[in-house]
């Protein structure tokens, strides 16, 4: 099942709009990383 979703991801990322998807929320997900960081760096 893992490597259905594996599988599909990876025909996704070879389009242009699933690559340009794919980068925005794993900049997204960097971004609220990097800021919980610094809120529990500040709380602390």
């Amino acid at each position: 099942m893992i490597v259905g979703y594996l599988r599909t991801i990876r025909n996704y990322w070879k389009t242009p709009k699933g690559r340009h998807d794919i980068l925005d929320y794993l900049k997204a997900i960097v971004m609220i990383v990097l800021t919980t960081l610094i809120v529990l760096e500040v709380l602390r």
